[in-house]
């Protein structure tokens, strides 16, 4: 009986654990988890903090005695993984060592805490876990009037979200010179920076933060800049970093996460990685890089386990796409907006349906778009298709889906649209 090991137990963890049980029925699955709950959503916990989802939602797949028992699989709760010996193939928890035919490295990522000079022991929050949105939840609802929410990512503005569902004020910051700074072009933030100010949020932006210090009855925060913020509370969304302490760097290949080829190998046989603890080669660029999105984390949870069992697959590739409603807005980014080329627009904001795109050599590389999400699957397509199909041209389905949507032909063509 071939004996597995999936080290965390996220989207990935779940995932590479499904393909096994279902490829290899009688196999033997040991998980290693530090937490007694199912796997959750990183993405939704911003939702119940708003209250706009009940606690269960956090957990898509169900309560985690009903996902062990679905997979099958022997449960480490609350075992702190010390070390992976990849070459020797061990896992040692709590002082004990256990050898496995293959091991699945699923620890996803933790929210960055960075050395900030004066840092406070209360009053800051982070945004990653189910605890972490339970306690935030706490806080609203203990009279706080005011916040800064440091970070203008993806999460930040949903934590700003989630603040004025309860009617407390915030300040986004972040030292980056506009919102989204990984995803964005300069020409689509200047729209939404002046949609969150008309609501009231403050943005502060171009200068990071310095320090820290209590005051009697707040927090006051103290900028590059020397521009002072006092707020009752702050919330650091800074970004992730992957969990791989566990980990020798000299024997796994590691860089912004732990590397792995399009089977999800790592460079040591029988040792896999996938979802945000991973990166992959972008497919715009080639360099490898994390994308950590939960539909990453479903696919190469998937991949892992199908190599894993004999089921050669290969993971296309990741590419920044995100998709996210704040503060009734929709915005969509797709691409590397670092790479070089011909920025061109097209459509209002005021429409509802306004396009920002990098262009070079006739091949979109990047785009965001403003309050239509419906053509936002048509662009990933498109995306993908260039890559796989540099000859060129555009099948006719997507051709008459971007159409149906309000692109017009000619913005069509400028992204290298000509028909097939």
């Amino acid at each position: 009986m071939k004996r597995y090991a999936i080290i965390g137990f996220g989207c990935a963890g779940y995932y590479a654990a499904k393909t096994l049980r279902k490829l290899q029925p009688e196999c033997w699955i040991d998980v290693y988890s530090d937490t007694d709950k199912a796997p959750s959503n990183p993405m939704l916990t911003t939702y119940y903090t708003a209250g706009r989802i009940p606690w269960g939602n956090l957990f898509p797949f169900g309560e985690r005695q009903e996902v062990m028992k679905e997979l099958k699989v022997n449960s480490f709760i609350h075992s702190a993984v010390q070390k992976v010996c990849a070459s020797e193939r061990s896992v040692t928890a709590d002082g004990q060592k256990q050898r496995y035919d293959d091991i699945v490295l699923a620890s996803g990522a933790a929210a960055l805490i960075p050395p900030i000079a004066g840092l406070p022991q209360k009053g800051v929050y982070v945004m990653r876990t189910p605890e972490d949105a339970q306690k935030l939840l706490d806080a609203a609802g203990s009279g706080i009037r005011s916040a800064l929410v440091i970070g203008a990512s993806w999460v930040g503005i949903k934590v700003v979200e989630a603040l004025r569902a309860h009617n407390i004020s915030s300040v986004l910051a972040d030292m980056a010179s506009y919102i989204f700074p990984t995803v964005c072009l300069p020409e689509a933030a200047v729209y939404i920076h002046d949609r969150v100010r008309r609501l009231g949020i403050q943005l502060k932006f171009g200068s990071g933060i310095v320090s820290m210090r209590e005051d009697e009855d707040g927090i006051v925060s103290v900028f590059a800049d020397a521009d002072e913020v006092k707020t009752d509370i702050v919330v650091l969304c800074m970004g992730v970093r992957p969990s791989v302490a566990y980990l020798d760097p000299g024997e796994v290949g590691i860089g912004r996460g732990i590397r792995v080829d399009c089977h999800m190998r790592t460079n040591v046989e029988h040792i896999y990685a996938a979802g945000d603890c991973c990166e992959t080669r972008e497919i715009m660029s080639g360099d490898y890089m994390p994308v950590n999105l939960w539909a990453n984390a479903v696919v190469q949870g998937q991949i892992a386990g199908k190599n894993i069992a004999g089921y050669p697959e290969e993971f296309r590739g990741a590419f920044a796409h995100n998709i996210t409603h704040f503060l009734d807005m929709d915005f969509i980014g797709l691409g590397n907006p670092r790479l070089s080329g011909e920025t061109v627009e097209f459509g209002e904001t005021e429409t509802g349906n306004y396009v920002c795109a990098i262009i070079k050599d006739g091949k979109l590389r990047c785009a965001n778009i403003l309050g239509n999400y419906r053509v936002s699957g048509f662009f990933k397509h498109w995306f993908v298709w260039q890559q796989e199909h540099p000859e060129g041209g555009i099948p006719l389905w997507l051709r008459a889906g971007l159409l149906r949507e309000g692109i017009s032909e000619e913005f069509i063509t400028l992204m290298g649209g000509s028909g097939i």
